[in-house]
C-alpha cells in the first residue's frame, strides 16, 4: 500500500504560513526573499532575525519546514548564502530546497546536517538525472512539471529510496519549469525573472508589426480565440491524486507563495480533504473543483500529466485571473460579551448578503444579519480594511473562528 503523501503548501510570509498550517499542511515551504525565488509581499517578511521563530512554530504544530534557497545564483549570491546556511545549520529546518549546483555545494559545506530537496527549477526529467542527484546526497527530487505520470512511476520503480515530489496545483509557466528571461527583456532590467521578480510578460497581449509597415498592426490569433498565446491555464490535479500516489509521489505541492491567504486556505482545505478521503466519487471531485474555482485562477488544466497539453491548456481571451467568489473578510478570533466576532473587510460587502464562512472544520453558509462598527454603530457597508463586529455562524468553535475566512459567491451569467 503506498504511503499517504504529505500536503506541502506555500508560505510567502508569516501570515500565510499560519493559515497554511491551520488548513491542513503537513509541510510548508518558505524562505528569505534574497534566496527563495520570490519577491517580498506586503506586511511582515521572513528575515534572518525571525526565521528561527517560524521554524520553531512549524515544529510546535507538527509541521515540517522546508527553506527555499532555489535562486539561480551569481558569485555575489553565493557569498551571501554562506551565512544563511551557517544559520540554517543551527536552526535545523527539515530540508532546504535548491536548484543550483553551486548553491548545493555551499549547502553541503556550511549546513551538512540539513537534508536537501532538489527544486523543480533544476528541470529534473528522467531516471538518470534523479540518480545523479541521489548519488550526491539529495534526499528528494521535486520533479519538473513536464514529467508525465507514467514516467514518474518509472523513476520510482528504478529508484525506490528516492523521495519524489510534484506540483498538483497552481500557476504554470510556458518555459521549462520557470526557466525564462522574457520578463528581463520586456520590463525594468533590475527585475531578474529567475530571482523571483518575473513580470509575467507571457501573459501580455501581443500584436505583430511588419518592419516596412510600422503603422500597420496585426493581432495574433489562433482559431479566432484571441492572442494570449503563452497564457497557460493553472494546474489542478485534485482528481488525479490516487494515480500520483500509486506512481510513488510522496509529497503533493501547491504553488502560490505570492498569492493571498484565501488562496492558501482554500487550496489547503480542499487538498487536505482529498488526500484524507482517498478514492472519491465523481460528484465529490466535482465539488472540490468547484470550490477551487472560488480562488483566483485562469481556468484549469492537467498540464503534462498524461502527455503534451493541447490547445485547450491555454486561456486565449484574457490574462486576468478569474474567480467564482470574492474574498470579503478575515478574522482574528476576538469575540465580545455579546458573542459577536470581530472581522476585517478585505473587499466591500454589506449586511443582508449570503456569505460563505470557510473554517478548518468545514464550510458554512450564513446570511449576514448586521454589522456594528468599532464605535458601536450599525453600518450598511463594510469597506476594505474596516473592522466590524458580526454574529458568526452557529456550531463553530472559537479556536476555529480564529482562522475563518468569509467570501461571497458571485453569480455566473447563464448563456441563452
Amino acid at each position: 500500500m503506498p504511503v499517504k503523501p504529505e500536503l506541502l503548501l506555500p508560505a510567502g510570509d508569516p501570515e500565510k504560513l499560519q493559515y497554511a498550517i491551520a488548513y491542513g499542511a503537513d509541510a510548508v515551504y518558505f524562505g528569505l526573499p534574497m534566496a527563495s525565488l520570490r519577491t517580498p509581499s506586503k506586511g511582515e517578511q521572513f528575515t534572518p532575525t525571525n526565521l528561527g521563530r517560524w521554524i520553531d512554530y512549524c515544529k510546535a504544530h507538527g509541521v515540517k519546514a522546508y527553506i527555499t534557497t532555489n535562486i539561480f545564483a551569481g558569485n555575489r549570491d553565493i557569498d551571501r548564502l554562506i551565512p544563511h546556511f551557517e544559520q540554517l545549520a543551527d536552526l535545523k529546518p527539515d530540508a532546504v530546497i535548491l536548484s543550483d549546483p553551486g548553491v548545493f555545494r555551499s549547502a553541503r559545506k556550511y549546513a551538512p546536517n540539513v537534508p536537501v530537496h532538489l527544486s523543480t527549477q533544476a528541470n529534473t526529467l528522467n531516471v538518470s538525472a534523479c540518480a545523479f542527484w541521489q548519488d550526491l546526497g539529495v534526499e528528494r527530487v521535486i520533479l519538473a512539471r513536464e514529467v508525465p505520470v507514467r514516467e514518474m512511476a518509472e523513476i520510482h520503480e528504478q529508484l525506490p529510496t528516492l523521495q519524489l515530489e510534484c506540483f498538483v496545483h497552481g500557476s504554470l509557466c510556458v518555459a521549462y519549469s520557470g526557466r525564462c528571461v522574457i520578463s528581463d527583456y520586456l520590463t525594468d532590467n533590475t527585475k531578474n525573472s529567475n530571482k523571483g521578480m518575473c513580470g509575467n510578460s507571457c501573459r501580455w497581449e501581443f500584436d505583430v508589426v511588419e518592419k516596412t509597415r510600422p503603422d500597420q498592426v496585426y493581432t495574433m490569433e489562433e482559431d479566432e480565440k484571441g492572442s494570449y498565446l503563452l497564457n497557460s491555464k493553472d494546474l489542478c490535479l485534485v482528481r488525479y491524486l490516487p494515480e500520483l500516489q500509486t506512481a510513488g509521489i510522496c509529497s503533493f505541492k501547491a504553488e502560490g507563495r505570492t498569492k493571498g491567504v484565501h488562496y492558501v486556505a482554500t487550496v489547503g482545505r480542499v487538498y487536505r480533504e482529498a488526500i484524507d478521503y482517498g478514492a472519491a466519487s465523481s460528484e465529490q471531485i466535482a465539488r472540490w473543483e468547484e470550490e477551487l474555482e472560488e480562488t483566483a485562477n485562469r481556468g484549469f488544466t492537467e498540464g503534462f500529466l498524461h502527455g503534451k497539453p493541447g490547445s485547450t491548456a491555454y486561456t486565449y481571451e484574457s490574462a486576468q485571473s478569474q474567480s467564482q467568489a470574492t474574498f470579503v473578510a478575515a478574522t482574528e478570533g476576538e469575540i465580545n460579551a455579546d458573542g459577536m466576532l470581530k472581522i476585517q473587510g478585505r473587499n466591500r460587502f454589506m449586511p443582508g448578503e449570503d456569505l460563505t464562512w470557510m473554517t478548518p472544520e468545514g464550510v458554512l453558509q450564513s446570511t449576514l444579519a448586521e454589522a456594528v462598527d468599532e464605535r458601536g454603530f450599525k453600518t450598511d457597508v463594510i469597506q476594505p480594511n474596516q473592522w466590524v463586529w458580526v454574529m458568526p455562524p452557529r456550531g463553530v468553535s472559537e479556536e476555529t473562528l480564529r482562522w475563518a475566512l468569509v467570501r461571497r459567491k458571485e453569480r455566473v451569467p447563464v448563456a441563452g
